[in-house]
């Protein structure tokens, strides 16, 4: 059996255990140890030595950050908040930073450069190597939400002509500079790119094979002016870890790797819950934003939905006849656009999410509306039975009648509402995220109102119906108003 020191600690565990690294590591440095905490600090993982940088006072992070080989401490900057970053700028000379931002990989290198000061970005390219200099301002040189923004020139290439033999001497020699050891890109004289060979390909073949009797041309490329959600897409829908980028004339230009992709998914997927939920999606960590940022990100949202909520009460004040000729109608109103307002946002939801994966293309749209008019049907029968049955008891036979055959119409209404406007956005090349549920909650608020009212008018004509006692509406309603509280979250579980 094993003990405890040799189990891996688990991600609850490693702010404790960085905090008394942090301690440690600080007690070195006020004892001037300084061999011995770059000794303990190079032990580490980079994402474990920017925890314990976290952890430490500003005095002493600077002093550990300046103790980590030049290749260790470019990794771990670019694991570190952002508000950390900057303050290390400042800590740190010019010429330090220019030999740190050397050691990366030209894409991270961009992306930090894309958060600096220009005059700094400038000083700091007229420092470095000229090769990554270069291959930095390439990548600079992609719009900012592009694939080639993601890329790194770091890739091997060989030629059709070449033996295995040959390569693999190539791959030796050439290796250690490499992003990605398990593709092989295969080129022409002009740097086209023909096809990508895996390394186990090239270590089974005999060794006087050529490169060109492994290929089969077929080659799956990233343009590097796509956009970098259409990286997250190829790379899921072929199963890749890694992929080409091309150039309009099919030049390779570079790769992009499974990490990086998976860092834009994770941001893709953050924003799309930031604008459902109706906020503008935050440009950092929730904690490294400020209380204004957070604030200037949800009012505009919200001023936008007390706007159209004001539409909600022009509704009930046109039909003020109709309340007062049946006043329990009035205890229905939180049940019904209770319920609308959650089918519409559980049919937005998942249409968002079906257009974002590609799940459910434009052109389906006609077949999607169909199927959730049906889902919706469904689901409006089973809570408009329940409806009827709590307003035939609260209210009598009619009542019953209008409350369950206005949640059955208003969930149907709902449900398309949700379901349709991902589509119109799409359609108008917005991003179908924008479909928030506050929005479409609110949005089928109005129409469930115009509903109730309009069906409640109608069937009050047609019953010939009178009001009810006072005294007896004001029991109905306390008793109608708690149900239906409680009725429009539990249908749902129901239903399940």
């Amino acid at each position: 059996m094993s003990s405890n020191d040799d189990q891996p600690q688990t991600g609850n565990d490693r702010p404790m255990v960085s905090m008394l690294l942090a301690e440690e590591i600080a007690s070195m440095l006020e004892q001037k140890r300084t061999h011995e905490a770059r000794r303990s600090l190079v032990e580490m993982l980079p994402p474990e030595i920017a925890d314990l940088l976290i952890e430490l006072d500003p005095a002493h992070r600077a002093v550990a950050f300046r103790l980590l080989p030049r290749e260790l401490s470019a990794e771990v900057y670019t694991n570190l908040p952002h508000d950390l970053q900057q303050a290390l700028q400042e800590e740190l000379t010019n010429e330090q930073l220019a030999q740190m931002f050397n050691e990366m990989e030209p894409d991270d290198r961009a992306e930090l450069f894309d958060e600096m000061p220009g005059q700094l970005v400038k000083q700091l390219l007229s420092m470095m190597r000229p090769e990554e200099r270069r291959s930095t301002q390439v990548i600079l040189g992609y719009p900012a939400e592009s694939v080639g923004r993601l890329m790194t020139p770091h890739y091997l290439s060989v030629q059709p002509d070449w033996s295995v033999q040959q390569t693999l001497e190539y791959i030796r020699s050439h290796g250690d500079d490499a992003e990605s050891l398990h593709v092989l890109y295969v080129l022409d004289d002009q740097q086209r790119l023909l096809d990508e060979i895996r390394i186990r390909s090239v270590l089974l073949a005999s060794p006087d094979a050529t490169i060109e009797s492994l290929m089969d041309s077929n080659v799956v490329a990233l343009n590097a002016r796509d956009d970098r959600e259409e990286a997250v897409r190829v790379m899921e829908r072929y199963d890749l870890s890694v992929l080409p980028v091309v150039d309009r004339d099919n030049i390779m230009v570079g790769i992009v790797t499974f990490d990086d992709v998976a860092d834009v998914a994770v941001e893709e997927t953050t924003e799309d819950i930031h604008k459902t939920g109706a906020l503008a999606p935050l440009d950092m960590s929730y904690t490294d934003t400020s209380i204004a940022a957070l604030v200037r990100k949800r009012v505009g949202w919200l001023v936008l939905l007390v706007g159209v909520a004001i539409v909600s009460s022009g509704v009930i004040g046109r039909y003020e006849e109709t309340l007062e000729a049946m006043i329990v109608l009035a205890f229905f109103i939180p049940l019904l656009i209770d319920s609308g307002g959650n089918a519409g946002s559980q049919s937005a939801t998942i249409m968002v999410r079906a257009i974002a994966t590609g799940d459910v293309h434009l052109k389906q749209w006609l077949a999607t509306i169909g199927k959730e008019m049906f889902v919706g049907a469904l689901l409006g029968t089973a809570m408009g039975l329940a409806s009827a049955a709590l307003g035939w008891f609260r209210g009598g036979w009619e009542i019953g009648v209008i409350v369950g055959l206005a949640m059955i119409c208003i969930v149907i209404v709902s449900n398309l509402i949700g379901t349709l406007t991902p589509f119109v956005l799409t359609r108008l090349r917005l991003d179908p995220a924008t479909a928030s549920s506050p929005l479409i909650t609110t949005v089928a608020d109005i129409a469930g109102l115009l509903i109730y009212f309009g069906i409640a008018t109608w069937l009050i004509g047609v019953f010939d119906l009178v009001g009810v006692a006072p005294d007896e509406a004001a029991e109905s309603a306390e008793s109608a108003a708690e149900a239906a509280h409680a009725l429009g979250p539990m249908a749902f579980m129901w239903l399940g």
